[in-house]
């Protein structure tokens, strides 16, 4: 199985520890690997909370720059690096990703 090395700043980490259920948050501070669809896909569903709680549309979520979209493109620029957009463009849709891979989460200080 394919095993993605991604390095985090510690802003972008605790945003990330904040975006996950409770399990693959403890995988992320013992630094195991998490299984890359469900690792994207809770940040995806996280980010688009917004636009499912009411607080603004997909328009006005995507228009202004976030920190959570901006980690959502950092992480996938690792995974696909030719379309950093890829996880992006799926916010609202049905989420398309394979199965079959790991991340692992590397603070750097």
């Amino acid at each position: 199985m394919k095993v993605y090395e991604i390095e985090l700043n510690k802003k972008q980490y605790a945003k990330l520890e904040k975006m996950l259920g409770y399990e693959n948050a403890g995988k992320l501070a013992r630094n195991q690997t998490i299984n890359g669809y469900e690792l994207l896909y809770a940040v995806a569903a996280e980010i688009y909370s917004l636009v499912e709680d009411g607080w603004c549309t997909l328009e006005v979520l995507l228009a202004e720059s976030d920190e959570k979209l901006e980690l959502l493109r950092y992480i996938t620029r690792h995974i696909i690096p030719e379309d950093e957009d890829y996880f992006v463009r799926q916010l609202g849709k049905k989420f398309k990703c394979k199965k079959n891979f790991e991340i692992k989460i590397e603070l750097k200080f």
